[in-house]
Order: structure tokens, then C-alpha cells, then sequence
């Protein structure tokens, strides 16, 4: 089965997924080079992410609502489009952990658990377990 076998709503919800992964990794690498301070790094961010998602909407042919419904506006079918697109691309970058491709940072240690176990004669027994 190639990709032009595909139903055209199958066929859309790939072209989605792929550019928003393509969009979040590209402003990622661009984000890496460019380290700037905490507040203008998400404003660059967004706009690198804004103006992907608007060529990848306007390039793909993205349509959602056109998909779900042939009587809709394309005023509103582009806007929305790109939302969520570009809402997709931040979400997509949670679930693969994104942002820069460096190293994760240490788990931070958890203590140990202690147990403690005081007899019917009130004699206390007190263990303590290790997290692996």
C-alpha cells in the first residue's frame, strides 16, 4: 500500500504529525545555536514555530476543517489549521522530550523509605529501603 492509497483523512493526519515534529526539531536545532536569555528564547521560538507552521500549512495543503466539512470558509480553515499545528508542534515536543537534543539531566535522587514496625511488647523494628 503506498501513500497514495491512503485515505485523504489518514493521508492528513500524517502530514500533521510530520510537520509538527519536522517544525518542533528545526526550532529546537535553531534554538541550540542561537542560546539566548530565558524570555526572548521563547519569543524566538514561537516565531520560528509560527512562521513553520505557516509555510507547512500553506505547502501541505493542511485543511482540517475542510476534511471534517466542504462548506467552510477558508478565512477561518487557514487560521485554525495552523493553530493547531503549531499547538501540535508543542506538544509533540513534550512527548519526545525535546528542546535542544543534549543531555537529560540527572533524576534527582529519591531518599530512602523507612519502615517502622513496633511489636504487640512495643518493641520497635525500624528498616530502611533504597530506591534503585
Amino acid at each position: 500500500m503506498s501513500l497514495w492509497d491512503m485515505d485523504d483523512t489518514a493521508r492528513l493526519l500524517v502530514t500533521v504529525l510530520l510537520a509538527a515534529f519536522v517544525i518542533e526539531r528545526v526550532v529546537a536545532g535553531v534554538g541550540f545555536l542561537f542560546e539566548k536569555p530565558k524570555d526572548k528564547a521563547k519569543i524566538w521560538r514561537f516565531a520560528g514555530t509560527a512562521v513553520l507552521g505557516a509555510i507547512a500549512v500553506w505547502l501541505a495543503h493542511i485543511r482540517l476543517l475542510t476534511r471534517l466539512n466542504n462548506d467552510v470558509s477558508p478565512w477561518i480553515d487557514y487560521p485554525l489549521s495552523w493553530l493547531v499545528l503549531v499547538a501540535g508542534a508543542d506538544r509533540i515536543r513534550d512527548f519526545v522530550g525535546g528542546g535542544g537534543g543534549g543531555a537529560k539531566a540527572a533524576a534527582p535522587e529519591l531518599p530512602p523509605i523507612q519502615i517502622n514496625i513496633t511489636d504487640k511488647d512495643g518493641h520497635l523494628t525500624m528498616n530502611e529501603v533504597k530506591p534503585r
